[in-house]
C-alpha cells in the first residue's frame, strides 16, 4: 500500500480562512490593481456557487476540502471567478475602483451602480446592528467601461478634501430609471 496515497486521502477539511488565504497567495502578494481581495466569507460565496464542496461548519464560511482550494488556485482565470461569484462592500468597491468611498457612494446615488445584496454586521460597541449593501464585483469592474465620459484618471488622482468630479453631475429623480 502506498502510504503517501493513504495520508493524501486522509486530508480533513480546512478552514475558510486557511482556504482564503491560500486563494490571496494564488493572486500574488502584493495584490495587483484591481484584482480582488479573498476573505472567508468568501469562500462561502464560492462554496454557493458550486466551485467548492461544503464539508461542515459555519454556512458563511464553511470548511472545504483542501485538494479542491489547491485545484481552484491553479486556475489561471481565478480572477474572472472572485468577480463573478464574490460581491464586495462600498469599501472594496471604492478600492477596486480606485476612487475615494465618497466618490464611490456618489456613483450609487447616480444611480450607475445598484446592490445586489446586503449584509448585517453587528458593531456590537459601535451600536449595533448595520446593514451593509453588496455590489457585483463585474459591475464595478465595468464601470469604467460602460461610464467612458467620466474622466476615471482625474477621480483616481483627486486629493482628499477636494470636491469630487462628480459632484457636478444630477442624480435621476426618485422613481425615475436608472442605467
Amino acid at each position: 500500500m502506498d502510504a503517501e496515497a493513504v495520508r493524501a486521502a486522509l486530508r480533513g477539511p480546512a478552514a475558510a480562512f486557511w482556504a482564503a488565504e491560500r486563494l490571496n497567495e494564488a493572486l500574488g502578494e502584493p495584490l495587483p490593481f484591481g484584482q480582488p481581495r479573498v476573505t472567508a466569507a468568501a469562500v462561502g460565496h464560492l462554496v454557493r456557487a458550486g466551485h467548492l464542496a461544503c464539508l461542515g461548519g459555519d454556512a458563511d464560511c464553511p470548511d472545504v476540502h483542501p485538494d479542491q482550494v489547491e485545484a481552484l488556485a491553479r486556475r489561471r482565470d481565478l480572477p474572472v471567478i472572485l468577480d463573478r461569484h464574490v460581491p464586495l462592500g462600498p469599501d472594496q468597491a471604492a478600492v477596486r475602483l480606485g476612487v475615494r468611498r465618497v466618490d464611490f457612494d456618489r456613483m450609487v446615488d447616480l444611480g450607475w451602480i445598484t446592490p445586489t445584496g446586503a449584509v448585517e454586521i453587528d458593531y456590537k460597541r459601535q451600536g449595533g446592528v448595520t446593514r451593509v449593501p453588496l455590489y457585483s464585483a463585474q459591475d464595478v469592474a465595468l464601470l469604467p467601461v460602460i461610464r467612458p465620459e467620466v474622466d476615471w484618471r482625474e477621480l483616481r488622482t483627486v486629493a482628499p478634501g477636494r470636491r469630487s468630479p462628480l459632484s457636478a453631475l444630477t442624480p435621476p429623480p426618485r422613481g425615475g430609471t436608472r442605467c
